[in-house]
């Protein structure tokens, strides 16, 4: 006869749940919508009128048509510690050429402003976060958030407020990968030497100085990373060092480029640290 058992078990109390709304479109150009992907945490109704900050995540594609849905369960992650997350869909290199992704996730930033009340979101601790390509994007728009650098020029935006900047695996240096098909897409040239202002442009570096204020960044980087060289961790984390910025760089052991890893429990934790002592 199976055993029949009945047992009653203390556990934990979790009432912290999440929303996702898929497909939110934040601006359109000629046709061609860009969507925002949301996963909101909240406790049950929203009773308690709680606000959540704000992680806008770019995802990592060569600076390519981007894959929206798939990294969903992974953002979770992040939603079950109590952050909201968007993640940003912006032109690829085959419909705009560089800053056009930057002035993107501008104006998602924007649009955020405009749905926070209605999805708790707390405007004063937005942070930025990316992998890859979108890690540099990630970089680049909060390293210029605050000043009138790759926007689209309306002089009705305000800049944007951005309390830190995560990236995983980010290409900051454009001359670094020099003849990699991808950045020469990105900058719509078939060699960096004939735009040399705007591969300067589209590099991290360009935007650190003694004088400018930016964000506290958070980098990680595979030290086997065959896909974009751990140089441009290395040299961009010892750029901010140089200018006294607020920086934590994380080289991870035997892994190469935007490994499962970097979304592991050790990871996360760093990340929420981050975010918790960046937050206002």
């Amino acid at each position: 006869m199976a055993k029949q058992l009945l047992k009653t078990l203390n556990v934990e109390k979790k009432d912290l749940e999440w929303l996702y709304v898929p497909d939110v479109e934040y601006c359109e150009y000629e046709n061609c919508k860009r969507h925002l992907q949301l996963i909101i945490p909240y406790k049950r109704n929203w009773l308690d009128n709680k606000k959540y900050p704000l992680v806008l995540f770019i995802p990592g594609s060569a600076w390519h048509r981007q894959e929206m849905y798939n990294d969903i369960p992974t953002f979770s992650e992040l939603a079950k510690r109590g952050f909201a997350i968007a993640a940003v869909q912006y032109r690829e290199s085959e419909l705009a050429i560089f800053p056009a992704q930057v002035i993107d996730v501008k104006k998602a930033i924007h649009f955020i402003y405009s749905i926070a009340e209605q999805f708790h979101i707390d405007t004063e601790n937005i942070f930025l976060s990316g992998n890859s390509s979108g890690g540099h994007i990630a970089l680049l728009t909060g390293l210029t958030a605050s000043y009138r650098e790759l926007d689209s020029g309306d002089k009705n935006n305000i800049p944007c407020k951005v309390n830190g900047i995560i990236s995983y695996c980010a290409p900051t240096d454009m001359y670094i990968s020099n003849g990699d098909g991808p950045i020469e897409d990105l900058l719509g040239t078939d060699d960096l030497t004939k735009v040399p202002s705007l591969a300067k442009s589209a590099s991290c570096s360009t935007y650190i100085s003694s004088e400018r204020n930016i964000p506290p960044v958070l980098m990680f980087h595979g030290i086997q990373d065959e896909v974009v060289s751990i140089e441009n961790g290395r040299n961009f984390f010892e750029k901010l060092k140089q200018f006294d910025k607020e920086v934590e760089y994380y080289e991870i052991e035997n892994e190469g480029h935007c490994c499962p890893t970097f979304w592991g429990k050790d990871i996360l934790d760093i990340v929420e640290r981050f975010l918790k002592r960046n937050c206002k």
